[in-house]
């Protein structure tokens, strides 16, 4: 059900986690459409139908919205990646291949249209560096749980698989960096990174 134009969304007996992904989602418009620096919190509060005042409850500041905005990508993409990961039809490899086009799409999706949301990118490496480190653990993580899958059917033959996971990612880093998203065409990036990971699967045989 829509909110009626011109009331307060936090005058309904929403939980407040539901509202604060309400105002994730406008503020993140707003970032594509308009980037980081244009965008003020008395904007955003009107893109959600609230006050300035109210929007103040959820939020102390348009940092912590962008700082939010991007947590939420991440968290994303993730997502994508333990869902192939949790497909049993799949071999590691396919797993490996798939989870890397399926960032690549989301990444080329969002920053590609959008050339604006890199200011938010440029504002966390900047101020909240802490947050893609954090990020980064967690998508090598997963990377390291393909590699035991395919370690354990004997698809690989991977001594360390932590030290290897490293490499992976770092290899990797081209396909799933917003900066390039804008400067390749997606079928172009699909193309390099089926021969990276093709190359990769071939050397962890």
């Amino acid at each position: 059900m829509k909110t009626p134009k011109n009331t307060d969304i936090s005058t309904f007996k929403e939980p407040q986690e539901s509202i604060r992904q309400v105002i994730l989602e406008k503020a993140f418009l707003r970032f594509g459409r308009y980037g980081f620096g244009k965008t003020t919190m008395a904007e955003i509060a009107k893109d959600c139908e609230m006050s300035p005042g109210n929007l103040y409850r959820y939020f102390k500041s348009k940092k912590d919205i962008c700082a939010d905005c991007a947590s939420r990508v991440l968290q994303q993409r993730l997502e994508l990646v333990q869902k192939i990961i949790n497909n049993k039809n799949l071999s590691p490899d396919e797993k490996l291949k798939a989870s890397v086009l399926e960032v690549l799409n989301y990444m080329h999706y969002h920053f590609s249209e959008q050339p604006a949301l890199m200011e938010l990118v440029d504002f966390i490496s900047r101020e909240r560096w802490a947050i893609v480190q954090k990020y980064m653990e967690q998508e090598k993580l997963l990377i390291s749980e393909i590699l035991l899958q395919g370690n354990s059917s004997r698809d690989f033959n991977i001594p360390d698989v932590q030290e290897t996971s490293k490499w992976i990612q770092a290899a990797l880093i081209k396909f799933f960096s917003p900066r390039y998203m804008d400067a390749f065409k997606l079928e172009e990036l699909r193309r390099e990174a089926e021969g990276v990971v093709n190359t990769l699967i071939r050397g962890l045989k």
